[in-house]
């Protein structure tokens, strides 16, 4: 039992030697992660309110995974109980995440700035005035691993969206799979965010409201890597769609530093089982999940993200005519590919503008599908 232990105990650090080698082949530390780590230390608290944010984005499926507990052991009380709630959103109670009627009163939640001073530096910059008066589409570039950037900037009030865009009702909006979880419906709501659903961006628009969202999603967290911005956007064109048929603008929004919020693997070849499978979780639910590492709360590694500077940039707006004609036509097509190209036209300017302020050592952007 002695020689055992010993054994064991000779290969623990052996192992750990080997696997953190390895690790560091397949996702090195960036310059950036580097230097924070060294030289930025956040709060306890803030830690604390990061764990929060990165386990709440998990709820779904612990929610899911409480509820069938819930049943199993008291059947006959919360069965009955999750059939009514479930006819309830999937009924009258479904245009809530369509209409974004109600209050956002979690917007300004003390939580948020509290994980804002986790990063390094948060900031919103605003390069262009935006008119209250008509509706915008916040096209959120790139996703990053877990979108600090995005729901920070817009989907909370931490870095001040009022003040730079007073008068401008913004939703953030995300997968309606997400509105069909016992309090994660409510708790998304609370914030004011919304279904991303072609119906209900229609319907936020035409109602004067502007919408957020990260247009990457899934597809685009596999191509998250520090210092790289590879975007998937030619083949996202919907927002365009939306546009026209509202008449919305659409602006460019970039997050600076997302890509560096954590060391990623991501160099798996299209055909790798890995790739695969998560290629194939994103079509059926709608995300994925990457193979990450971070800071710890307590320790130097984790799934927390590296207190990088962020800074969301917002660039002048895209003006899109409302199309009046057939939406299945050729002509409407063509405004799509036209209004399109405008927009990553838009967006790369935003990029090579600010990359020297806000990403020197970074590359250039690419889109990569």
């Amino acid at each position: 039992m002695t020689s055992l232990r010993k054994s064991i105990g000779e290969r623990i650090p052996k192992t750990l030697e080997t696997a953190s080698l390895v690790l560091e082949q397949t996702a090195p530390v960036s310059k950036t992660q580097r230097n924070v780590e060294r030289t930025v230390k956040p709060p306890f608290v803030s830690r604390l309110a990061m764990l929060y944010y990165c386990i709440s984005f998990g709820g779904f499926t612990w929610i899911w995974i409480g509820v069938i507990r819930l049943c199993l052991r008291f059947p006959l009380v919360v069965v009955p109980l999750v059939f009514l709630y479930l006819a309830y959103i999937t009924g009258p109670g479904s245009q809530a995440s369509c209409d974004g009627s109600w209050r956002p009163t979690l917007r300004t939640w003390r939580m948020w700035r509290i994980c804002k001073s986790y990063f390094a530096r948060a900031e919103l910059i605003k390069t262009a005035d935006l008119d209250a008066s008509r509706p915008y589409i916040f096209v959120h570039h790139p996703h990053g691993i877990l979108a600090f950037s995005a729901w920070l900037a817009f989907g909370t009030e931490a870095l001040g969206f009022s003040t730079f865009f007073p008068g401008i009702d913004n939703r953030v909006v995300t997968l309606n799979i997400n509105f069909h979880a016992p309090f994660l419906r409510e708790y998304l709501l609370a914030h004011g965010v919304c279904s991303v659903a072609k119906s209900s961006l229609i319907k936020l628009l035409n109602l004067g409201k502007s919408v957020t969202l990260v247009v990457g999603g899934g597809s685009e967290s596999l191509l998250s890597s520090p210092g790289k911005y590879e975007l998937v956007l030619d083949r996202r064109k919907g927002f365009v769609k939306v546009a026209l048929e509202t008449g919305a603008s659409l602006v460019p929004v970039i997050g600076f530093g997302e890509t560096e919020t954590y060391r990623t693997v991501n160099q798996f070849a299209h055909d790798n089982i890995i790739r695969r499978m998560q290629r194939k979780i994103e079509k059926r639910l709608g995300f994925t999940l990457p193979i990450v590492l971070g800071r710890g709360v307590l320790f130097s590694f984790g799934l927390l993200p590296y207190p990088v500077p962020l800074h969301i940039v917002t660039g002048p707006p895209v003006h899109v005519p409302k199309f009046e004609g057939d939406v299945t036509s050729a002509a409407f097509r063509a405004q799509v590919d036209k209004y399109h190209g405008i927009y990553k036209k838009a967006l790369f300017d935003l990029f090579e503008s600010n990359k020297e302020k806000y990403a020197k050592d970074a590359a250039d952007m690419v889109i990569i599908e």
